[in-house]
C-alpha cells in the first residue's frame, strides 16, 4: 500500500481537521519532534518490510534452484544410456539353475 492511495481518500477538509487534532493533542512545541519520531519509525518500518521482503525473493530464489537441481539429477537417473551385452560365461563356470518347485529357494532348503 502506498502513500498515494492514502493522500487520494482523504480530502483538504479531512487534512485539516486532522493536523488541527494533531496540534492540538500534541502542542505547537513538541509538534517538530513528534513528527521526528514518526518519520523515523516510518523509516525503519520501510526497512524492515523491505528486508522481509528481499528474504521472501531470496528463499524463493533458493528454492527454485534446489527444484531444477532435483529435476537435473533425476533426468539424469532416468536417461537411457548404452548398455553393454552380458558376457557369456566360459563352458566350466555353469552354476546349476535352481529348481522348478521352489525358485530362489537355497538348495539345501529344497529338499527338506
Amino acid at each position: 500500500m502506498t502513500l498515494a492511495v492514502i493522500f487520494d481518500s482523504i480530502g483538504f477538509g479531512e487534512w485539516f481537521v486532522l493536523l488541527a487534532v494533531v496540534l492540538i493533542v500534541v502542542g505547537p512545541k513538541r509538534l517538530p519532534s513528534a513528527a521526528r519520531t514518526v518519520g523515523q519509525y516510518y523509516s525503519k518500518f520501510r526497512r524492515a518490510a523491505e528486508n522481509f521482503k528481499r528474504q521472501l525473493l531470496d528463499m524463493d530464489t533458493e528454492f527454485t534452484k534446489a527444484a531444477r537441481e532435483v529435476e537435473n539429477s533425476a533426468s539424469d537417473a532416468f536417461t537411457v544410456g548404452t548398455v553393454e551385452p552380458m558376457q557369456s560365461a566360459a563352458p566350466g563356470d555353469e552354476t546349476p539353475a535352481p529348481s522348478a518347485q521352489n525358485p530362489g529357494m537355497p538348495p539345501s532348503v529344497e529338499g527338506s
